[in-house]
């Protein structure tokens, strides 16, 4: 009984790797060479995955936000709204040196992370409750970051 049941468990494997072979099959484009059983017979596999491997590295990487410019309002300030929802949008704000900047955020999430917003580099920082706008305002001479108390939300502030 035993020897059956081992045979009837080998056929069955059989089948499943026979249907699996019909449906994971894949061809190359450019030589229509085919994928079966995840080997691939094509020269070209190679190219697919440095392309997609530099691009991923430029897409993580090398591609540079140029950020929100602020914009100035009647008072003097450089003023801008920064929604705090998973993170801070936007999270690259230019400013320009030595004029007064006025940060609005705005919390929309009961994340705790998210409950102070910090400025190291500019001696600042302020609670965010949900719903409200809190303005921070600072002289900037250098560039510097804000984050979360928790240092998982991130933000820069480029001086110019």
């Amino acid at each position: 009984m035993t020897v059956q049941h081992q045979h009837s468990n080998s056929s069955t494997r059989r089948t499943l790797h026979q249907t699996l072979a019909k449906t994971s099959s894949w061809r190359c484009p450019l030589c229509a060479s085919d994928r079966q059983h995840g080997v691939t017979r094509c020269e070209h596999s190679f190219i697919y995955n440095v392309v997609l491997i530099v691009f991923v590295i430029w897409f993580s990487w090398m591609k540079k936000d140029k950020g929100t410019r602020a914009s100035q309002t009647s008072s003097g300030y450089q003023e801008v709204m920064i929604l705090v929802k998973g993170g801070y949008t936007p999270d690259v704000i230019v400013f320009e040196k030595d004029r007064p900047v006025r940060l609005n955020f705005r919390r929309e999430e009961t994340a705790s992370c998210s409950e102070m917003v910090l400025l190291p580099d500019f001696e600042q920082g302020a609670r965010l409750p949900t719903g409200e706008t809190v303005a921070v305002e600072f002289n900037p001479r250098e560039a510097g970051e804000f984050a979360c108390q928790m240092g998982m939300l991130r933000g820069k502030l480029i001086v110019e």
